[in-house]
């Protein structure tokens, strides 16, 4: 069982960040309110037992979370209204074409790649988030497999779309030998995930189940250079990056109710999700793992 954080202990860290984030701004009355807060919260904190008592919900590994958080996953998240303007202008580029929904959970952007006329193959290691997607897009074919060995041939699809998902992976260059494997020469890759800011400040892949109880999933930061340099030596060119910032709605946190001025200091404007897209170069040949086909 991890040692989860207390509700004490995600507000005061809220208010470190919030008033370092203000230091050197003209708002001293901001700063004054945030060491004011400290203060009372730490007034009697060992005896308030809502700020002692562990947070979050029992961690879940990411077999046995995504099937709990399978049943909710279509209520709308917070990262979702940041994240899908860019996601839906990149594949709205895309001609239509036979399309990889890598990591395609419940079938978000499978439905956007079948309104956009491409033929979609949805992959994903959850069996309960592919039986949500199926009935919701009927035309499109759905396998059962990882990002570090997706099931399918050698240069099969024309693009490739993965949203939210790299930050399950420990390391991403085996998940982006498997894109430029599969890819066409030519065809064009698009990735968002979560940006590594907030995963560093203590984000992680929180969920709530049909039953309302709290779960959480680990997530891993995974530095620009990172991405950059994975894809890069499988032999994919970066066309372009996005890094959108935090609104209001999507920093929403457990301390966003109670201390929603140190709450909105704290996180709005910091970048909440990167978007790359990248290009296979029309000279490179598929190379690294033999297909996986099935």
């Amino acid at each position: 069982m991890t040692n989860r954080p207390s509700l004490g202990e995600i507000l005061l860290g809220t208010e470190g960040l919030a008033l370092l984030r203000l230091a050197f701004t003209d708002d001293a009355g901001a700063r004054r309110a945030r060491i004011d807060e400290i203060r009372s919260l730490l007034a009697d904190y060992d005896e308030k037992p809502d700020l002692t008592a562990p947070l979050a919900g029992p961690e879940y590994d990411r077999s046995e979370g995504y099937a709990l958080w399978s049943q909710t996953y279509d209520r709308p998240l917070r990262l979702f209204p940041i994240e899908e303007p860019v996601m839906h202008d990149l594949i709205g580029r895309l001609p239509p074409s036979t399309v990889l929904d890598a990591a395609c959970g419940t079938g978000r952007y499978s439905e956007v790649l079948a309104r956009g006329g491409h033929s979609v193959i949805g992959v994903d290691a959850s069996a309960e988030m592919l039986a949500r997607a199926r009935p919701k897009v009927p035309g499109a074919e759905f396998r059962e497999g990882e990002l570090t060995a997706l099931p399918l041939e050698d240069e099969s699809v024309d693009a490739a779309v993965c949203a939210l998902a790299l930050v399950h992976l420990e390391e991403i260059d085996g998940a982006m030998r498997e894109f430029a494997r599969v890819l066409r020469p030519g065809g064009r890759l698009v990735i968002s995930d979560v940006h590594p800011f907030p995963i560093m400040l203590g984000w992680q892949a929180q969920f709530r189940t049909i039953d309302d109880d709290a779960g959480f999933m680990r997530i891993h930061p995974h530095l620009l250079s990172e991405y950059s340099a994975a894809g890069l030596a499988a032999g994919l060119s970066i066309t372009a990056c996005f890094e959108p910032r935090l609104t209001p709605e999507a920093a929403m946190t457990p301390a966003a109710e109670q201390l929603p001025e140190a709450n909105h200091a704290a996180w709005v404007g910091l970048p909440g999700v990167v978007i790359w897209e990248m290009k296979k170069s029309a000279a490179h040949a598929a190379a690294g793992s033999p297909a996986n086909a099935s």
